[in-house]
């Protein structure tokens, strides 16, 4: 009967040669970028109630997506909303009357 002995430093090796194994088939996103935003997170970005963010939500002008009970919004679109250097409550106005990005009435 042959009988091979595994000590906790073979164990550590083998350790070390699958996590180099790994990072190589999968690699690892230094940054991983926080692409979606909570609704709290969203009324504190934009400076708004919960009440203006649920009429930016039910009337289209602000994408979301709902995952069971909670409601996320998109960074990017976020960003697309407040513009460059535009303040935000001018910004809430205007979607309200549905002149941002061109939709002028």
């Amino acid at each position: 009967m042959n009988l091979d002995l595994v000590t906790k430093s073979d164990l550590l090796e083998l350790k070390s040669e699958l996590i180099e194994e790994i990072k190589k088939i999968v690699p690892l996103q230094t940054t991983a970028p926080d692409e979606y935003l909570k609704s709290s997170e969203v009324r504190k970005l934009m400076k708004i109630s919960a009440g203006t963010l649920l009429h930016l939500r039910v009337s289209g002008k602000l994408p979301f997506t709902k995952i069971g009970r909670i409601v996320y919004f998109s960074r990017e679109d976020i960003r697309r909303i407040l513009g460059n250097g535009t303040p935000e409550n001018a910004v809430v106005k205007r979607l309200f009357r549905g002149e941002a990005h061109g939709e002028h009435k």
